[in-house]
């Protein structure tokens, strides 16, 4: 049996090597690709870590080591790829740090194995292990989340496989018991998985490869977003193109269709009597917005924003004008509202009253 052991694990490692090469040789510089490639180092000292190979300890722990990384990077990864927002907020940093550190300790104090029965275990080994199977989830959550909204074709379409397989990996480790707990023949079952989800995600990435530029772009990698009204001919648009970014523009701005509550991009693609998915590609390579939402909010917002300050609608409450400008609800107006201009809408119209006042 250490044949199918030794050759389930080399089969997983290739494509590891494969899918790190693949961005690494063609986006060298990217965030993104970094990220892939370490996820993939991770991954690789995993499974080289369960191997049936007499390591010493000094090849051992590090080993070890960069497999505890795994969840961290993986999460950091769907971060970068399917959230357009920034900046990652402190407290995440805080548990990563918390997993990082507990399951170090926990290899270099216990070599893996505290005693079952202690405060150490729950502590080393299941808080971790829970922790890693929350980011997990939350990976496979980021992954559909937006997926409709999402204006970048080659990410949409890479969403399902990355959830499916890079969740499922991450779900085979915690299986696994992290390390130590299985035997030599549920490894293979493990290597063997990994290798065949790792090459369902390859033919997918493959196959996407002509418009990789797009996919391993991040929100701080393209020039800011803007209206249709802003697109000029140094934007090197066709006439075909700029019919129908006219029609988008009489859309938005002369029937006021952002205004409708839950609009989609199929309700706009035929309005504008265009395919759904030429119109992702327009409204995001052209006028360089990410996500739908993103796009909606351009005028949702500014609309709120004026009336927010007109004097003859300062009787009406904020609530009103959010619900009439789309929003389906005022927790989310606020938040696009602050995301937008740095204030809440309450704070913005104050802000006028104060300088009216002065």
């Amino acid at each position: 049996m250490q044949w199918i052991h030794t050759a389930s694990s080399f089969l997983a490692i290739s494509q590891l090597v494969f899918l790190a090469c693949l961005y690494l040789i063609n986006f060298p510089r990217q965030r993104l690709s970094r990220l892939i490639a370490v996820f993939c180092v991770c991954i690789v000292s995993y499974i080289l870590s369960r191997g049936l190979w007499p390591w010493p300890d000094i090849v051992r722990t590090p080993l070890q080591v960069l497999a505890t990384f795994t969840p961290a990077v993986l999460w950091l990864m769907a971060r970068n790829l399917f959230d357009d927002r920034r900046a990652i907020p402190q407290w995440i940093w805080l548990v990563i740090t918390f997993y990082i550190s507990a399951r170090c300790v926990g290899l270099f104090f216990f070599e893996g194995r505290p005693p079952e029965i202690s405060l150490f275990f729950f502590t080393y080994f299941y808080i971790p292990q829970f922790i890693m199977f929350l980011l997990a989830c939350h990976v496979i959550f980021m992954a559909y989340r937006g997926r409709d909204e999402d204006l970048v074709e080659p990410r949409r379409q890479i969403r399902v496989p990355f959830a499916i397989g890079m969740g499922s990996i991450v779900g085979l480790i915690v299986g696994s018991g992290f390390f130590w707990l299985g035997s030599p023949q549920l490894d293979s079952v493990y290597f063997s998985g990994v290798f065949i989800l790792l090459m369902f995600v390859n033919l997918v990435m493959f196959r996407l490869k002509a418009d990789a530029s797009h996919l391993i772009h991040t929100a701080a990698d393209q020039p800011m977003p803007k209206p249709p009204e802003q697109v000029s001919e140094t934007d090197n648009v066709s006439q075909q193109e700029q019919r129908y970014i006219d029609r988008i523009l009489k859309a938005m701005r002369e029937e006021r269709l952002y205004a409708e509550s839950g609009l989609t991009i199929g309700d706009l693609a035929a309005k504008v009597s265009l395919q759904e998915y030429r119109l992702r590609r327009l409204i995001n390579q052209t006028l360089h917005f990410r996500n739908f939402n993103q796009f909606l909010n351009q005028y949702r917002i500014e609309e709120a924003a004026s009336r927010l300050r007109d004097p003859d609608e300062a009787h009406i409450p904020i609530s009103s004008i959010a619900l009439d400008v789309g929003y389906l609800s005022l927790s989310s107006f606020n938040k696009a509202f602050k995301e937008k201009l740095g204030q809440t809408p309450s704070a913005w119209r104050q802000q006028d009253d104060q300088t009216g006042k002065s």
